[in-house]
Formats: C-alpha cells, structure tokens, sequence
C-alpha cells in the first residue's frame, strides 16, 4: 500500500519516529508531553485524518467529499527573502471533486504561539519588510497587532502559500491542541478575530475568507494524548 505519509524531502514514513530527522532538535524535540511526539503518533495511529480533524473539517460543506491524498511532517514554506522559512508540523492536501485543497496544522500541547508581534518586531529592515508582507499576504488592514502572536500570522501565510502551490481554492489553517486546559486559545481566538475570521465553537471550521484564490479558514481542535510504543 502506497503511504500517506512523507518528510518534507519527499522521503515515505512508516511510522512516528520517523519524524525525528526533521524536527528542529530532532531527539531534543521528541518529548512524550510535546507537541512534536503527539502530532506524529495521532497521524499515523488514524492511519489518515485523526478524528478531530475529520470532524472539524465536515463543518464547511467545501470539503464535502475530501479525500486525503498527502500528509507531510515539518514542511518549510519560504515566505519571503527577509526571513526564515516557516516550518509548519503537518501540511495536508485532499483532493475534492473541485479541486484539489490544503489544511496546515500546527500542533500544541501547553507550548506558546512564540513571542508577541511587539516583543518580535525590532523595527529592523527586514522584519519591518516581513511583517508589511504578511499583512499584505493575509489582507490585514489592523495596525494594532503588537499584542498578538506572531506565529499565528506565518503559520497563516505559509498556509495560503502551500495552497496556491498545490493549485488549490481551498484552505483551513486548524490547531491541533492536546491540552485539556487549552492553552493558548485566547491567543489564538484574538488573532481570529484580527484576521476576521472569529472562532465561534471549538470544533468547527470559521467563516471563510477569501484572499486571491484560495479561501481560507481558522479552526481549533481539542485531542486526547496518544501513548502508543513506538
């Protein structure tokens, strides 16, 4: 059976430690509480779309009849030439009777979505140029963002970036959160509401936004810890 699941050097997977090669720390990063390790094992214990995912998903009837095609580990989308690439945990493309159609999944266990735009932003060229461009990118017109998190807007990017990529009109940026206690929802949900797609209900998909070709929605998923041996 042909796999689903790839690094992002094209390389087939067969099971969760194969991811280690290509996270940031490799071993480092492959901690039983960290977001890394629980992502891998959800993945390939589903065998395809976990659960929470599956559902999330069937909330926006445009992705009525998807079908996973493929599944890659820490995929690095090149946003710009001011910056570092964004190195999504899991990006997955269906395929849909109208084409084809992207979701990038960043993965949380209590972690933080990084630093505050305004503790990120030194006011430096390059990062003056970055943030411009993201904004731009996410048709962003707010200039009060200082308080949100800025891996939120990257994750964003490098999402619709994939999209077009992949030819496709469809896109869902979703958290995949295996904290009970949620953390880092309010962050989440504030940058919802920036973007404006605000996040009425866990579990479903937000209202659509449309930027260039691709529309776009935010989601936020709640999912159990996985302890399979690996």
């Amino acid at each position: 059976m042909a796999s689903l699941f790839f690094g992002p050097d094209g390389s087939p997977l067969s099971k969760p430690t194969d991811v280690i090669p290509f996270l940031g720390k490799q071993e480092k990063h492959w901690n039983r509480e960290r977001s890394a390790y629980q992502a891998a094992h959800s993945w390939f214990l589903a065998d395809g779309l976990p659960l929470a995912i599956r559902k999330i998903i069937k909330t926006d009837p445009a992705f009525d009849k998807s079908v996973l095609k493929k599944v890659v580990f820490e995929k690095k989308t090149k946003l710009d030439s001011f910056g570092r690439e964004s190195q999504t945990d899991v990006v997955v493309l269906l395929k849909m009777p109208t084409g084809n159609a992207v979701l990038g999944i960043e993965a949380k266990v209590d972690e933080s979505f990084g630093p505050l735009v305004s503790e990120w932003n030194d006011y430096s060229p390059g990062k003056l140029r970055r943030l411009a461009g993201l904004l731009d990118r996410l048709s962003v017109k707010s200039k009060s963002i200082g308080s949100l998190r800025y891996q939120l807007f990257h994750r964003t990017v490098a999402t619709l970036i994939e999209a077009e990529s992949a030819g496709a009109t469809e896109a869902a940026m979703i958290v995949q959160s295996f904290d009970k206690n949620r953390a880092g929802f309010t962050d989440f949900t504030a940058f919802a509401s920036a973007f404006g797609t605000p996040i009425l209900e866990i579990g479903k998909l937000s209202q659509p936004k449309t930027i260039g070709r691709v529309t776009i929605r935010l989601g936020w998923t709640e999912n159990p810890m996985q302890y399979a041996e690996d």
